[in-house]
């Protein structure tokens, strides 16, 4: 994945403002793995093969840091629908890092059929 693509960087500068945000206090490391594997869901969900000049749509790039905010958000309890940790309990609606709500707004691509 191209890190210096000015749209990827982009999202990765909202990335790291919107968890600031949310008390979250990421480096780039971190803000760059989290978009690189939000962008590896988008891609599957969306059937889409990214391009130099078009690494995502920028429609779904609002979606896009939504789903690597919510994978932030669930460090601790990856893989897990149901967390308890201080007293404090939480329900996932799945075991994915990405909320079904979320994935669901990811509209496939139809496939082209070779004639």
């Amino acid at each position: 994945m191209d890190f210096n693509n000015i749209k990827i960087q982009k999202l990765i500068s909202d990335l790291k403002r919107r968890a600031k945000q949310r008390g979250f206090d990421i480096d780039n490391d971190i803000a760059e793995n989290e978009i690189e594997m939000a962008l590896l869901e988008y891609y599957n969900d969306r059937h889409f093969n990214p391009t130099d000049d078009k690494p995502f749509e920028e429609k779904y790039s609002g979606i896009i840091i939504q789903l690597a905010l919510s994978s932030i958000a669930k460090y601790g309890a990856e893989g897990e629908r149901i967390h308890s940790e201080g007293g404090i309990s939480r329900t996932y609606d799945n075991a994915s890092n990405y909320p079904l709500k979320l994935t669901q707004k990811i509209i496939p691509l139809a496939k082209g059929v070779d004639i």
